[in-house]
This record gives C-alpha cells, sequence and structure tokens, in this order.
C-alpha cells in the first residue's frame, strides 16, 4: 500500500486515541434517540481526468491530489440492545476542495510560440457534500466503537480555461471559458468510536472512505469535448453530538 493511503489510517488512530482519554462519566451511557451535532474534517482527495485534446482530439489523461478542510452538521438516532447500538444517520459539509490539471493538445508541448496551441485549464470544486449512512457498533465501558456506510452525494462544478496562442501573437492568448455543474452520486465505508464528555455531550473521531466513480462532463462543440472524471475521498472527521 502507498504511504500516502496509510497517513490517514494512522492519524485516525491518533484521533481515537485522544478521543478515549477525555471520557469522564460514571455511569454507561444511554445510546438511544435522537442527536444532533457539529463536525469539521480533514479530506484527501484523489480525481483522474481523462481529458480529450479540444480541437485536436488528443486524449490527456492524468490525476491530481489535494488536501482541503470542510465544517458541517450532523443529525442521527440510536437504537440499543444490550451492548449493540444501531443507528442512522445523515451529515452536510462544505466543499472538499478543488482539483485542477492542464491539457495540452499539442504533443509538442504547451505555450510554444511556433504554431497554434490550445492549453486548456481544468478545474473541478465541489460546493458541498452529504452522506446518509447506517451505523453498527458495540460499548466497551463508556466507549462506543463503530462501523458505518451508505450513500455520498456532493454538488461539483466544472470549470474551463481555455488559451489559444496564435503563433503570430504568443504572448497575448485568447481566452474561452466554460462550466458545468453537477451532482456525484456513490458509497461512503467508515470507521470510528465515540464517548461521551457529560451526561449529554459525546465526542467522535473517526475515518471515512468515500467513492464517487466517474462521471462524465458534457462538453460544447465546437470548443469543449467531454471530460470524464473520477473521483474519491479519504477523510478525518471529529464530531461532538448532543444527545436528547
Amino acid at each position: 500500500m502507498h504511504i500516502r493511503n496509510l497517513l490517514p489510517l494512522a492519524a485516525a488512530s491518533l484521533l481515537l486515541s485522544s478521543a478515549a482519554a477525555l471520557a469522564d462519566t460514571d455511569s454507561a451511557p444511554d445510546w438511544g434517540g435522537f442527536y444532533l451535532g457539529a463536525l469539521a474534517d480533514a479530506n484527501f482527495g484523489h480525481s483522474h481526468f481523462s481529458l480529450p485534446g479540444d480541437t485536436h482530439d488528443v486524449l490527456k489523461q492524468t490525476s491530481h491530489d489535494h488536501t482541503s478542510f470542510a465544517g458541517g452538521g450532523l443529525i442521527g438516532f440510536n437504537w440499543q440492545s444490550g451492548g449493540m447500538v444501531y443507528g442512522l444517520e445523515g451529515d452536510v459539509t462544505s466543499g472538499n476542495g478543488t482539483s485542477s490539471v492542464t491539457a495540452c493538445t499539442k504533443i509538442d508541448g504547451c505555450f510554444t510560440s511556433a504554431h497554434d496551441s490550445f492549453t486548456t485549464l481544468n478545474h473541478l470544486k465541489t460546493n458541498w457534500s452529504g452522506r446518509l449512512r447506517a451505523r453498527i457498533g458495540w460499548t466497551s465501558g463508556d466507549t462506543l466503537f463503530y462501523a458505518a456506510g451508505g450513500y455520498s452525494f456532493a454538488d461539483t462544478k466544472l470549470s474551463l480555461v481555455g488559451l489559444c496562442y496564435d503563433a503570430a501573437h504568443p504572448a497575448t492568448p485568447d481566452v474561452f471559458n466554460f462550466g458545468r455543474s453537477k451532482t456525484l452520486s456513490g458509497f461512503n465505508l467508515g470507521v470510528g468510536m465515540e464517548t461521551p464528555v457529560s451526561d449529554h455531550i459525546t465526542l467522535r473521531a473517526e475515518y471515512v472512505f468515500e467513492d464517487f466513480g466517474s462521471t462524465t462532463y458534457k462538453g460544447e462543440a465546437p470548443e469543449w469535448n467531454d471530460r470524464s472524471i473520477s473521483a474519491r475521498n479519504s477523510a478525518l472527521r471529529v464530531a461532538v453530538a448532543y444527545h436528547f
């Protein structure tokens, strides 16, 4: 496994250990019922772009990794049977950053003064995202350990800026703009732990993986061809919740 994929897991372990150290209650909590909370996360995103070259149809494939931070809110309901806890939860967070790549349609290079060259700047931005999850866990003392999974969705916008460099005037390109919005759908899986810090308030730390598969953003002839983009995301999340 690539070392970059191990870093979120290592950091999640540290967060979970810190959360457990904060627990200080005298009796085992009742996990059943409604709760509301706020969350913050660090996102480690990966996007793969398949970019047909505009004008000359030269295929360009490239990837981009980015790190960003987001915040939001959550709501859920738990059922408890002995030491087992079952729940349903939904959350919404602000965007998890922008992936940006450059596509050049000329094999011999971009920004050349020898001939016309069309270079495309591709920016995929997530405005906001959300998750609907089922949770199942077990209690150990005051702490709830759980696994979760479900449906993820994200509101995104692909923005393209095309720079056409005329060989006769290489320093001043003609600029073309195009944008396309789309809602992505995917799945999520996660593990975490939650522990009380007072009678009604709990602190949570978890690791969540999301995969949105591949999505085609339709172009607009004659300047823009379709873009096929696949996206996945790993997140380290902390949350505080109030249990009614």
